[in-house]
C-alpha cells in the first residue's frame, strides 16, 4: 500500500511525475492519457488515500490560459467601499 500524493494546485507535468515516483500511474479523466498542460484542479483517489502500486490515479486540469493575467484590482473608489478584514 502507498499514499496517493495531494498533487491538486500543480501543474500537469509535475504532478504526474509525483504520482509516477509514488508508484501510481497519472490519467486524465475517464481513463484518457495523462495530462500534459493546465493546473490540476482535482484528482481521485484523493490526496492521503492508500492505493495498492501501479494504482490510476486521474487528473482533472484547468486547460484554459492562465486566467491571473486578466485579473484587475479595483479603482480606488470601489477599493473605498470594501470592507477591512
Amino acid at each position: 500500500m502507498t499514499e496517493v500524493p495531494d498533487v491538486v494546485g500543480l501543474g500537469a507535468e509535475d504532478a504526474c511525475e509525483i504520482v509516477r515516483r509514488a508508484g501510481l500511474v497519472p490519467f486524465g479523466p475517464e481513463g484518457a492519457d495523462a495530462p500534459t498542460s493546465g493546473v490540476v484542479t482535482g484528482q481521485r483517489p484523493v490526496g492521503a488515500a492508500g492505493a495498492e502500486e501501479g494504482a490510476p490515479v486521474y487528473l482533472w486540469t484547468n486547460r484554459g490560459k492562465d486566467l491571473a493575467g486578466d485579473l484587475v484590482g479595483p479603482t480606488p473608489v470601489e477599493s473605498a467601499d470594501l470592507d477591512p478584514v
